[in-house]
């Protein structure tokens, strides 16, 4: 048996590929847009993928499905669960299965199990291998059904599924799963770092023994209360997961080999707005957004967390031109936003912000502070600035700056009405980063006087300055 398991940082998926060894057939199972790492696995391993299969209609990424069919033709088959009714049924489905159906590689087969909660139409792909067993599992693909440690959270689909959903995961726990063996190896959608769950491992895999007996979704209690230990301290889920279950549902535009965003654009254009209604997304460090910056663009830095935030803040209906630090970052900045659904990006800065600063266009800074810096000032009297603290929920009860105002990052467009424009405002977060994107975006708006807090609460805490509680 041929298995293959990719895993993207930031939003935390884990993909997969299976195939059967003798008749080199293959099928992918979950993937993300960016296919080109299963078409390049499939030809150096010899495998023909003929299957795509989906556990559920994704909200935390676009899946790669019709990416993949429309790149290797009518040979493939898209299959996906009919469990949730027509408005879950992805159009673009090839195969709509329910509990039971089979898929047949060869003499590796796949089984959709029924486990709906954290959607209505979910199903757990079981594994068999003939050569081994043709009654046992060997794995099951338990997409966002079952995580390491944790299980999918039922309240993405608004409060009246929710309690529809919550009471489908619990039975999918106790009633579906006790009919899997203990030593059935388990492969989740999602690792550590996804909103798809709330206490995720860090392991790519688990059996299903381990998590009965370790995890506390498999402890025993009364629904109701089962079902509130799951929900408490659930994390906010970023609005843009709706919108790509619903791309998901009918299906997102192909894309191609070509990757978008290749088009050069000089400072000159950029300042004369060739790229009309275009959002400037510079993707620089912090440290270098704050030293210099086009006007009212927004500061997300490249890296693992680029696609979350982006799904958090950035518009979907405006275009997209990007501020790299190295024109190579492009690619990867390019592919970060298209797994969150941000396809009309139109290129980039051709030689960065040095190229704008060289035409002796006008810059915009922003102010950066150390923890210890801004202590003293804390204690001054009418000059003391306002703290904004973008961070978690869960982080902010662990401990946050006396006085400090909470908004999580992700709600500050919708809340900024409650920061003051007439006073220094000091944008705190865990590190520097969520505090630089929330102050680009206070910058953007007017905001004359505002101050990234450089290190956030770990610098602030590592200094053993005084914090409240709850």
């Amino acid at each position: 048996m041929f298995f293959h398991q990719r895993f993207v940082p930031g939003l935390a998926i884990y993909g997969y590929m299976v195939g059967d060894e003798k008749s080199r057939r293959c099928a992918v199972i979950d993937p993300t847009r960016d296919v080109d790492e299963y078409l390049e696995i499939a030809r150096r391993e010899g495998l023909r993928i003929t299957h795509v299969l989906e556990t559920h209609v994704h909200a935390d990424f676009v899946s790669g499905s019709v990416e993949l069919k429309a790149r290797l033709g009518d040979e493939v088959q898209v299959v996906v669960s009919g469990l949730g009714g027509p408005e879950w049924t992805p159009a673009y489905a090839d195969r709509v299965v329910g509990d039971g159906d089979e898929i047949a590689l060869g003499s590796v087969r796949l089984k959709a199990i029924a486990t709906p909660g954290h959607t209505p139409e979910h199903v757990a792909w079981a594994l068999y291998d003939d050569t081994r067993s043709r009654d046992t599992p060997w794995l099951v693909f338990t997409g966002d059904f079952l995580f390491v440690g944790d299980v999918g959270r039922p309240d993405l689909l608004g409060e009246e599924a929710r309690r529809a959903l919550a009471h489908q995961l619990y039975e999918s726990v106790f009633g579906v799963l006790p009919s899997l063996p203990d030593f059935a190896e388990i492969y989740p959608g999602h690792g550590a770092g996804s909103l798809c769950g709330k206490a995720i491992g860090s392991r790519g895999a688990s059996s299903l023994g381990y998590e009965r007996r370790f995890s506390a979704a498999f402890r025993p209690r009364e629904e109701s209360e089962w079902v509130s230990a799951l929900l408490e301290g659930m994390p906010i889920a970023p609005p843009y997961f709706r919108r790509m279950k619903q791309v998901n549902a009918r299906g997102p535009k192909v894309l191609g080999p070509e990757l978008p965003g290749r088009k050069r654009f000089s400072a000159k254009e950029v300042h004369d707005r060739v790229c009309e209604h275009c959002l400037v997304l510079d993707v620089r460090p912090k440290e270098a957004f704050a030293a210099a910056h086009i006007p009212g663009s927004i500061n997300i830095p490249l890296g693992h967390n680029l696609p979350t935030w982006a799904g958090w803040v950035l518009p979907y209906d405006r275009p997209i031109l990007i501020v790299p630090d190295d024109p190579a970052d492009v690619p990867e900045v390019v592919t970060h936003l298209l797994r969150v659904g941000f396809d009309d990006v139109q290129g980039y800065l051709e030689g960065g912000l040095a190229d704008w600063e060289t035409h002796g266009f006008e810059l915009g800074r922003l102010e950066t502070t150390s923890a210890r810096d801004l202590a003293p000032r804390l204690a001054s009297g009418g000059d003391r600035p306002f703290v904004l603290d973008v961070r978690t929920e869960s982080e902010w009860d662990s401990g946050h700056i006396e006085g400090a105002l909470h908004i999580h990052g992700g709600k500050l467009q919708e809340r900024m009405g409650e920061v003051p424009r007439d006073r220094r405002v000091a944008v705190v977060c865990g590190s520097g980063y969520r505090a630089s994107i929330a102050a680009s975006f206070l910058k953007r708006e007017g905001y004359e006087d505002v101050t990234n807090v450089l290190g956030g609460m770990s610098a602030w805490k590592a200094a053993g300055l005084p914090t409240a509680q709850g």
